[in-house]
């Protein structure tokens, strides 16, 4: 495992959050959304993105990136140890996503700078964060979540909490995953949370 410098990475979060877009620049009208997970099996990282119909919200085609984890889990430095994944399995879609939502953060976070949105400044792709528990910031009576005085994100439930990751605005992010929403995950991300944990059974790692 690498020993991760959190004084040098926080000081990274925060000179790359000058560069998060918080308005629409994506493609319209969507066609295409992709939702990225990440599973581990001893010391591997499975990343796998699944694309999507958006209309439909039907399944078209994944793809699968297996890297050799070196960094460990820290919380709030979470993109350092799952870009690589993220990236690589997006990088090899052979349909290019006009949104993608992330299985972490984007700016509910401490630094403004949470794995949704890292992915999004780093491949400048248009981002959601989707995330199952609350990092940071405070709930206001309609749902809206704040942090440092900026409306960043919005609970659906005790269970989803989706934020800005990067040229998506917080209106048309929540619209996104209302459309995509089956049961109480977004069907991208839940398909791709799914396919991550069957890969790790079905390839081989020594």
């Amino acid at each position: 495992m690498v020993r991760l410098n959190l004084k040098k990475a926080a000081y990274l979060q925060r000179k790359l959050s000058e560069l998060v877009i918080t308005k629409d620049m994506f493609n319209k009208p969507i066609k295409y959304i992709a939702g990225v997970d990440v599973a581990y099996r001893k010391k591997y990282a499975i990343g796998v993105a699944y694309i999507l119909d958006y209309d439909k919200v039907e399944p078209l085609t994944y793809s699968v990136y297996i890297v050799e984890s070196k960094v460990p889990y820290i919380p709030t430095y979470l993109a350092f140890r799952e870009i690589w994944p993220m990236a690589g399995a997006l990088l090899k879609l052979k349909i290019k996503p006009d949104i993608t939502l992330v299985d972490s953060h984007g700016l509910i976070h401490p630094r403004g700078f949470g794995a949704a949105t890292h992915l999004g400044v780093v491949l400048n792709l248009p981002t959601i964060g989707v995330a199952k528990s609350p990092l940071v910031g405070k709930v206001d009576k309609d749902g809206y979540i704040h942090v440092n005085n900026k409306r960043v994100g919005y609970k659906f439930s005790p269970k989803l909490y989706i934020s800005i990751g990067h040229r998506v605005s917080l209106e048309s992010a929540i619209e996104i995953v209302k459309h995509v929403l089956r049961n109480s995950i977004p069907e991208p991300t839940r398909l791709a949370h799914i396919k991550a944990n069957e890969m790790k059974y079905k390839i081989s790692m020594e």
